[in-house]
């Protein structure tokens, strides 16, 4: 296993802090990653406290026609009760309840506009199910799960 170094750059400000990128350890490319280390950092904390902790996850893609994903996201959570713990960018999606955690993130690359991969935990398949489903009914956003963890039967 190759550990990756994150950069912080500071010729690429975004709301008072800057943009996050990483390498390999031995070198190699910079990778855009985050488009701001707060949003990083809540990202992963809810990942690793509240999302992999739950029973049922899935993984997929949350896709738009038009760039601004997060603004049709943003009317379904709220609407199913969800909060942001944090204010985020374009590119960062961060919604909880109590039963179900969904976190959402694109790198900051202008050809990857209208899609966003997310990751969703719950209490159970169904919980996860309702709330998929909301998302393509309820708004124009295109859902694509890849994995469920654990398998579906």
């Amino acid at each position: 296993m190759m550990p990756l170094h994150l950069f912080y750059d500071f010729d690429a400000p975004a709301r008072g802090d800057a943009l996050v990128t990483e390498r390999y350890a031995n070198g190699g490319e910079l990778h855009d990653r985050f488009e701001t280390l707060g949003e990083m950092l809540a990202w992963g904390a809810l990942l690793k406290f509240r999302v992999n902790t739950m029973p049922q996850r899935c993984e997929g893609m949350l896709s738009c026609d038009e760039p601004d994903l997060l603004s049709h996201l943003d009317q379904v959570m709220v609407s199913q009760g969800f909060t942001k713990p944090m204010t985020t960018g374009p590119r960062c999606g961060l919604y909880e309840r109590n039963d179900v955690v969904l976190i959402c993130e694109r790198t900051p690359r202008d050809e990857l506009l209208g899609n966003q991969a997310f990751t969703l935990g719950g209490r159970d398949a169904g919980a996860l199910r309702r709330l998929l489903g909301k998302l393509s009914t309820e708004s124009s956003l295109e859902v694509e799960v890849d994995e469920w963890t654990p398998a579906l039967g």
